[in-house]
């Protein structure tokens, strides 16, 4: 009699994504491409896509919002953007920010960058005091990027108005203290 051999088949990870796994990664590009597609027209305008995919995704928005036509057009543009790397899509998306449903704090933290940006030292100098061992320098820096962004150009995207945002909003809450109305005036 023939010695067993050892069947090594199910030893090894699968070389190939199953099916269910195909259609869970289509379903979540759909549904991404659908949020993207509700959008409000600045957020929409501040995403950077391909520009079959930005067409495709103008001609949906223009479609109503529960009809067949938009859902088929929405499978397109998910068909089409499955040609490109989706991950940088969905940070764009998440790096756009909050709702104030999501986030109450949203437009405390909008007015506190906006007050960066033109009032000055003083502003800093009080955020700095409200947060003690936030990055002062890193802050200045941000705060001098931004404006530099402001005054180039009003309709481009503002990755360091942006970026100076999010760090505002990340010490605030790593502080855990609540925004003093003298910085919002």
């Amino acid at each position: 009699m023939a010695e067993q051999l050892h069947f090594e088949g199910f030893d090894h990870e699968a070389e190939e994504e199953s099916r269910s796994a195909h259609k869970r990664e289509a379903q979540a590009l759909r549904k991404l491409v659908e949020k993207i597609c509700n959008l409000g027209e600045q957020s929409f305008k501040s995403l950077v896509l391909p520009q079959d995919v930005k067409d495709a995704l103008i001609v949906a928005r223009k479609l109503k919002p529960k009809s067949d036509e938009r859902r088929r057009q929405l499978q397109y543009v998910a068909k089409l953007q499955r040609n490109y790397d989706d991950m940088d899509l969905e940070q764009q998306v998440n790096m756009l920010g909050a709702s104030a449903k999501e986030d109450p704090n949203t437009m405390r933290l909008e007015k506190l960058r906006e007050n960066m940006l033109t009032g000055g030292v003083e502003v800093l100098n009080g955020f700095c005091s409200l947060v003690l061992d936030t990055d002062r320098n890193k802050l200045r820096n941000l705060v001098k990027k931004a404006k530099a962004e402001l005054n180039n150009d009003a309709e481009a995207q503002k990755p360091n108005s942006r970026a100076l945002f999010k760090f505002l909003k990340s010490e605030i809450n790593r502080a855990k203290v609540e925004i003093p109305q003298e910085l919002l005036k």
